[in-house]
């Protein structure tokens, strides 16, 4: 895609942000001139009544004088149907998710207000009815109540709201099954007679083969009236919301000066007034509310922010405050929910296997930290799936040997009680009906079997071979992150602790995730409302309109003039507050090209790798040469040429550290810019980064 193609970007004049009084747009925002044509209008267009059906048409039909009233939401529903590969699999998984909707219902509320715990915590059933003398319990009787509602008490009404909201909820969902099949068997026509793909062939057939043929369908059926779209148009209209959020954790516009012990809480990016910590922190409460508040909010029906948006931030903190309020008010039912929820997702896998609740996973914070502009969800999720045994692997690096200890003393311990009564099982099973202290033998089974299982997980292998430089380099391979303050730092512990922040613990987690039920709400009502004129201010700063395809991010269109950075080996080099930190749009560009390689970049995009691979030529020709310098090279079972060097290379105004090269198909990848560290007296940090 041309950047040429813009039509006034912020940095040339879009927006402009009045820090002295109101905020307002400049006067060609602001003024009444209509656009040149709605991008909500674009369609299909019809043919004149003399003119040959297009050669991509099937059967001699001409083309649907139907236009598409909303391109973005026809986009997203053409890349939602291939993601859940094809319309028996939408419909399954529709029909599944509503009997899953009711069932917790039900279930919460047969369990918590039909059933007597008390009467069921003191019936006598089986051998202690027998040693009692009493007669068998009847469960119906004694541990059911008669009247559920009878009396009403506070606890009991919440629970009422609880299941009348949901149930309200359900019938939501239940309407829009129906509402939303209409779309969908439209979006399944266009995949049979415009794009000649079967559901069949969308099970194994590539995103990228997908986008091309909808590239070239372009040229016979107009979807966008005034230009070609690319597979970069389309891919920023698909993530046109998800770039921006991207963007303000990038530049840290999502901090907040919250203690490190607030549950979700991330690195610290910068410190405020008096030494105060501003950490990145996004649950996926958080998420959804701010995805609500701002990313639904800030663009009209023709792909555009809107200018009462950006000119009244009073505007955006109410709208905050009475969601947080909101949140604040149904929290109570939403933790009765998740209660309920998280108990039939994971407590069959806890108690099978208790090493679970001590695996670890990446954080939502972390996972949007890692995705790169323009990155679909499904190629995200693949990369970040492959790096969890990584992440894992490094944090092996850090064996806590009291740990290790203890945890082998109580594995030791409880491993011969259970064996005891494992013994006793064999010999006489009915022997384990018998009970000690009040519980019966196969009680103390089920505990000892689970402490010995999260004991065991706990014990270091001992044959463990310690390198932390390696593992971290296998991690950044796949997360594409690897900031300043980490380098030559990862067997540190304040790196260890800030890995740890990311990639957390299941239990831990979920823990969070219930606890931001009732931090959201404060966060939105205290918290988040002071930052408004610094997301706004993004926002004005980093907004570009692209021909074709409206406002979008500017970090998301490339513009290495712009943004650039070159350090990361960005043909242009513009001031810290400009660029991405990190390199991020220089790895998110080397990521597009690898998943899309049709797409043909711009003037300033094959700079950019021209300038990665002539790097990369000169490191080989330090390979090679060596001339005595303290070089190490080799490759590992992935095929990958490390290359670990601490000189500066001539020429290059680099120096190296750690170089990872794809030594097998000659492609650069992003993570190779990670590993490139400028020469000391050009270094400045990246944002958050104290000097």
């Amino acid at each position: 895609m041309m950047i040429g193609g813009q039509k006034a970007a912020n940095s040339l004049g879009i927006f402009k942000w009045r820090w002295g009084g109101e905020s307002s747009l400049t006067t060609g925002l602001l003024g009444d001139v209509p656009p040149e044509i709605e991008l909500s209008s674009y369609g299909r267009v019809p043919p004149s009544p003399s003119s040959e059906s297009p050669s991509g048409l099937l059967n001699g039909e001409t083309l649907n004088v139907e236009p598409i009233a909303d391109l973005d939401l026809f986009f997203e529903r053409l890349y939602s149907y291939y993601c859940e590969k094809g319309l028996w699999c939408i419909i399954i998984k529709w029909i599944v998710e509503l009997l899953s909707l009711g069932f917790t219902i039900c279930f919460s509320g047969f369990f918590l207000l039909f059933v007597d715990w008390n009467g069921l915590r003191n019936a006598k059933c089986g051998m202690d009815a027998f040693e009692s003398g009493s007669k068998q319990c009847d469960l119906s009787e004694e541990a059911l109540h008669q009247h559920p509602l009878t009396p009403l008490t506070l606890s009991k009404a919440i629970i009422v709201g609880y299941l009348g909201l949901f149930s309200i909820y359900w019938v939501f969902c239940f309407s829009r099954f129906f509402a939303q099949l209409k779309d969908t068997l439209g979006i399944r026509y266009f995949y049979y007679n415009s794009l000649q793909v079967t559901d069949n062939e969308i099970q194994t057939m590539p995103w990228a083969t997908i986008l091309e043929r909808v590239v070239r369908l372009q040229i016979s059926q107009q979807l966008c009236v005034v230009k070609d779209l690319t597979a970069h148009d389309v891919v920023m209209r698909l993530m046109r919301k998800e770039n921006y959020l991207i963007g303000m954790l990038n530049k840290g516009v999502l901090a907040f000066p919250i203690s490190t012990w607030v549950p979700g809480a991330g690195p610290t990016v910068k410190f405020g007034l008096g030494g105060m910590q501003h950490r990145l922190i996004l649950t996926k409460t958080l998420e959804w509310t701010l995805n609500w508040c701002i990313l639904q909010s800030m663009f009209d029906r023709n792909f555009c922010v809107r200018r009462d948006f950006i000119s009244n931030p009073r505007t955006l903190k109410k709208r905050l405050m009475v969601v947080g309020l909101a949140m604040l008010l149904l929290s109570p039912f939403l933790v009765i929910f998740m209660l309920v929820f998280l108990f039939l997702r994971h407590a069959e896998q806890f108690y099978n296997h208790p090493s679970t609740a001590s695996s670890r996973r990446w954080s939502n914070l972390a996972k949007w930290m890692f995705r790169e502009f323009n990155e679909v969800d499904h190629l995200f999720k693949h990369r970040i799936n492959s790096s969890v045994i990584h992440a894992s692997e490094y944090l092996k690096q850090f064996p806590s040997p009291i740990i290790s200890i203890v945890a082998k003393f109580i594995s030791f311990v409880s491993g011969g009680f259970a064996a005891v009564l494992i013994i006793i099982a064999f010999l006489e099973e009915s022997v384990l009906e018998g009970h000690i202290f009040g519980r019966n033998l196969f009680w103390y089974a089920a505990v000892l079997g689970t402490i010995t299982a999260i004991s065991r997980a706990a014990v270091t292998d001992e044959l463990l071979v310690l390198d932390p430089q390696g593992a971290m380099s296998m991690v950044v391979q796949h997360t594409h992150y690897m900031p300043k303050r980490w380098r030559d730092k990862e067997n540190t512990e304040t790196v260890r602790i800030e890995f740890e922040s990311l990639f957390q613990y299941t239990g831990i987690m979920l823990l969070e995730e219930m606890a931001s039920i009732f931090l959201t709400p404060f966060l939105l009502l205290f918290v988040v409302p002071r930052r408004v004129d610094d997301i706004l201010q993004f926002i004005a700063d980093f907004t570009v309109d692209v021909e074709g395809v409206g406002h979008v991010c500017s970090f998301s269109v490339f513009d290495f003039q712009n943004h650039g950075n070159s350090n990361y080996g960005a043909p242009h080099n513009v001031p810290r507050d400009r660029r991405s930190s990190q390199g991020k749009m220089e790895k998110s560009f080397l990521s597009f090209q690898s998943s899309y390689p049709s797409w043909e970049p711009d003037a300033q995009g094959k700079q950019f790798l021209s300038n990665i691979r002539t790097f990369r030529e000169q490191m080989l020709q330090v390979q090679g040469a060596r001339h005595g310098s303290p070089l190490r090279a080799y490759s590992d079972r992935n095929g990958l040429l490390s290359m670990e060097t601490q000189q500066n290379i001539p020429g290059t105004g680099y120096n190296m550290g750690s170089l990872w090269l794809l030594d097998t198909d000659q492609k650069i990848h992003p993570y190779l810019l990670d590993w490139i560290i400028p020469p000391e007296h050009t270094m400045c940090p990246v944002i958050g980064e104290t000097p």
